[in-house]
């Protein structure tokens, strides 16, 4: 679907944006996933926000992962709008939220492909306010506390290297994203016994690097 086709039928790209953004703070019953796609398919941007507002963590953990902190923002919004255009190519054999992902894990190579291409260095991931919790030591915390989280994460971040390319993404998208193993291997399109292997794998490798972390 092109621009001017989106314009006819959902208005302009701004308001893709702002659906995108937008809190879905509905009167209405709860509606189930499917319910609110055929809704954001009939050209009701309240229940794509209301999908948005379930699913935009997932999508911005996703990329942050990918492609760091400080292009999640850029990247999730562009996959999200991906999604919004490509309504009509969700056919429900898997669910919503596992089509986004996909969406989003494939937008974030994009961009690396670009930034490769371009010789450009990847950003670091700086532990911002929307990280998962693993990245953000406990305000609570004394100061001697929060040091010695943060030199956690760190040791853990230079033994995830170690891993292997998909043992990686497999860790992240499971401990990181939260994602369940079935969404995962939904998501990478492998079997769940794979995403099981690669799983195990990898928190075996690393609890071997760092025997004193659980």
């Amino acid at each position: 679907m092109n621009r001017c086709q989106l314009s006819g039928r959902f208005g302009r790209l701004p308001d893709v944006q702002r659906a995108i953004l937008m809190t879905a703070a509905s009167h209405q019953p709860a509606l189930n996933e499917r319910e609110l796609v055929d809704r954001a398919k009939g050209g009701d941007r309240e229940a794509f926000g209301m999908l948005v507002t379930r699913y935009q963590r997932r999508v911005w953990l996703v990329c942050r992962q990918y492609v760091g902190a400080d292009e999640a923002d850029p990247a999730s919004q562009e996959a999200l709008i991906k999604a919004y255009t490509r309504l009509d190519a969700f056919d429900g054999r898997a669910a919503f939220s596992t089509w986004v992902t996909r969406i989003a894990i494939n937008t974030c190579l994009d961009l690396l492909r670009k930034r490769r291409r371009e010789g450009l260095r990847l950003v670091e991931t700086d532990g911002d306010d929307h990280s998962p919790s693993l990245d953000i030591p406990d305000e609570r915390a004394g100061p001697e506390e929060q040091a010695r989280q943060r030199q956690t994460i760190a040791r853990l971040r230079e033994a995830e290297e170690g891993l292997s390319d998909r043992q990686r993404e497999v860790f992240r998208l499971r401990f990181y994203a939260q994602m369940n193993l079935e969404e995962i291997a939904d998501s990478l399109n492998v079997h769940t016994g794979t995403i099981k292997t690669l799983l195990h794998r990898a928190v075996h490798r690393l609890r071997r690097e760092l025997g004193d972390i659980r």
